[in-house]
């Protein structure tokens, strides 16, 4: 799968990163899970199980990782634009719609933003030094 990102030039560091990436924020969702126990709203629209928190936090992490991927290969600056516009629109409607079906409260949202954002940031530094020491 990742080398449909990375145009088969065999970049394996970025398709370690990636996984390694998609891996760890499951594994940081399950631990932010079950250390902070937060309940789900009431009444909400679908039927869910497990503590509240972790929905946006995976999505953004898989996301801007697809972003990034697929950015780093588009040349023209006005189509990277357009791919980076349409994954932060595609990571804002599933996340309200999470608040919209009250599966979960919107600062759940919000932390599971920052803390997507901050892992995400640290792969794209990890995937940016591993290019420079092997090339």
């Amino acid at each position: 799968m990742c080398s449909i990102f990375v145009n088969n030039k065999k970049d394996y560091w970025t398709m370690a990163v990636f996984s390694i990436g998609i891996a760890g924020g499951d594994v940081l969702n399950g631990w932010i899970k079950n250390h902070v126990k937060r309940v789900r709203p009431e009444n909400h629209l679908m039927e869910t199980a497990g503590f509240s928190f972790g929905h946006a936090m995976v999505g953004l992490i898989f996301f801007s990782m697809a972003a990034y991927l697929i950015m780093n290969e588009i040349k023209g600056n006005s189509l990277k634009w357009a791919v980076g516009i349409g994954f932060v629109c595609l990571v804002l409607l599933i996340d309200v719609s999470r608040i919209v079906m009250k599966v979960h409260f919107p600062i759940d949202i919000l932390a599971g933003f920052a803390l997507g954002a901050a892992f995400s940031l640290t792969l794209f530094k990890l995937d940016e030094f591993l290019e420079s020491r092997v090339l």
